[in-house]
């Protein structure tokens, strides 16, 4: 059983995920707070679930495609067609392969955000710490146990 929290303030601040199948109203929750350049930090161990969690995440947002984990392609991005909540593109990045934020710069996130359609779903956060500080704002944190 794996164990979702929301940072403080949210609609659910912890969420016991039984099955895979389970992971389904946490994200709708985590969708309904995601606007146009959000940025989701999952943060978890290796295997607890996140890219399970954003497979999810993505079929609420009536992406298709089967969504792996881009470890080693550093980021994949998802039309998300017709748009919901605003949101016309899933970007995903994991950076468990990085070893510090400016590793990151080159994928040019910030570009990729200001388009105006497109959300960020973050796998190990931590990883990039820097980057992220200067757009807390715009972050929604996810900690899965």
């Amino acid at each position: 059983m794996r164990s979702v929290k929301f940072q403080p303030g949210k609609k659910i601040s912890r969420l016991s995920v039984p099955t895979t199948d389970g992971w389904k109203p946490g994200a709708e929750n985590v969708l309904s707070q995601l606007k146009p350049g959000s940025i989701l930090a999952v943060q978890g161990d290796l295997g607890a679930g996140k890219t399970t969690f954003i497979q999810a995440l993505a079929k609420e947002l009536g992406i298709k495609r089967f969504v792996p984990s881009p470890t080693f392609s550093l980021m994949r991005s998802y039309k998300v067609s017709p748009a919901v909540n605003g949101i016309k593109r899933l970007i995903h990045v994991d950076a468990y392969r990085l070893k510090n934020a400016r590793e990151l710069m080159v994928l040019d996130l910030d570009e990729e955000l200001s388009d105006g359609g497109s959300v960020l779903v973050l796998e190990w956060p931590e990883k990039v710490e820097a980057w992220l500080a200067a757009r807390m704002k715009q972050t929604v944190k996810l900690s899965i146990e």
